[in-house]
C-alpha cells in the first residue's frame, strides 16, 4: 500500500470512529473512554431509528441454517423478558429477515454462570449461499477471551494493515473457505456470568468494535453489501439480550 493510500484509509477510519463516538456518547450513560481519550458509552443505548431486533420474542422473525437437520426451535430459545437463549448445538446460526449495510448494532452476551465459556459468534453482511455452517461474511468473534477478532468467510473482502494481526488463509478449507481474520487489540471481556456489550459500527468499507466501551479492533475496505445479522451457535450455552441495530445513512450521501 503506498504512503498516500495508508494515510487516506487512516483518515477515513478516525473519521468513522468519531462518528461512531457521536452517536453513542450522544445518549445518556457515556463516560467510559477507548483510545485517545474517546468516550464511550457505559452499556446500551437506543435511539429513535433503532430496530429491538429481540422486540417480538418471537423465532419464527427469523431465518436459520442448523446443520443435521435440527429445528431452531431446538438450539434457540425466548425468555418471558426478553433474553436469547442459544444451547450451543448443533452448529449453525440464526439470522434477521431483512438485510443491513450501514448500521450500529448493540448486543449483549453472557456465558451462563457455572457453564463453561466455549465459542460464538456476530455475524455481519451474510450474502450467499451457506456452506455447511458458515456463510460467506463478517464474523464478530465471541469465543472465549478472542471476543473482537474479526473474521471474514469464503473470500469476503477483508483488509488488516497490522500484519502481526492479520491472517490471510488461502486457499482455506471447507469449513471456512478463503478466509482472512485480524486479531483485536486487548480483551475486554468481562468474566463467565457477567453481562458483555457489542458496539459494532459498520458503514461503507469500514467496521469499528468495541467491548464494554472499549474499542478493540476496527479495519477498513470490508467488501461493501448488505446482508443479514446473524448469532452464531457453536460450542455452547451463550445468552444475548439488548439486541438493537441503528440503521445509518450511506458514507457517501
Amino acid at each position: 500500500m503506498s504512503p498516500m493510500k495508508k494515510v487516506l484509509t487512516l483518515l477515513t477510519v478516525c473519521a468513522v470512529i468519531c462518528a461512531f463516538t457521536a452517536i453513542s456518547s450522544a445518549q445518556p450513560g457515556g463516560g467510559n473512554r477507548g483510545p485517545g481519550n474517546v468516550p464511550m458509552p457505559q452499556g446500551p443505548v437506543k435511539t429513535d431509528a433503532t430496530i429491538d431486533l429481540f422486540a417480538s420474542k418471537n423465532l419464527a422473525d427469523w431465518d436459520f441454517i442448523l446443520v443435521d437437520g435440527a429445528k431452531k426451535e431446538d438450539v434457540f430459545s425466548f425468555t418471558d423478558d426478553g433474553i436469547l437463549k442459544c444451547t450451543g448445538k448443533p452448529f449453525g446460526y440464526l439470522c434477521t429477515k431483512e438485510k443491513y449495510r450501514d448500521f450500529k448494532l448493540t448486543v449483549q452476551w453472557r456465558w451462563p454462570e457455572g457453564v463453561e465459556p466455549t465459542n460464538s459468534g456476530v455475524f455481519l453482511r451474510m450474502n450467499g449461499e451457506t456452506k455447511g455452517f458458515l456463510p460467506r461474511g463478517v464474523e464478530v468473534q465471541l469465543a472465549h477471551k478472542n471476543a473482537g477478532d474479526l473474521w471474514a468467510f469464503f473470500g469476503m473482502g477483508l483488509a488488516g494493515y497490522d500484519k502481526a494481526r492479520f491472517t490471510h488463509n488461502t486457499p482455506g478449507n471447507d469449513v471456512t473457505g478463503e478466509s482472512r481474520g485480524i486479531k483485536k487489540l486487548v480483551d475486554a471481556e468481562r468474566p463467565a456470568g457477567r453481562w458483555n456489550t457489542y458496539e459494532i459500527l459498520c458503514q461503507g468499507g469500514t467496521i469499528v468494535v468495541s467491548v464494554n466501551g472499549t474499542i478493540v479492533n476496527w479495519t477498513q475496505d470490508v467488501e461493501d453489501i448488505a446482508g443479514p445479522v446473524g448469532l452464531q451457535s457453536e460450542g455452547g450455552p451463550i445468552e444475548f439480550r439488548n439486541a438493537w441495530l441503528t440503521p445509518l445513512p450511506r458514507s457517501n450521501d
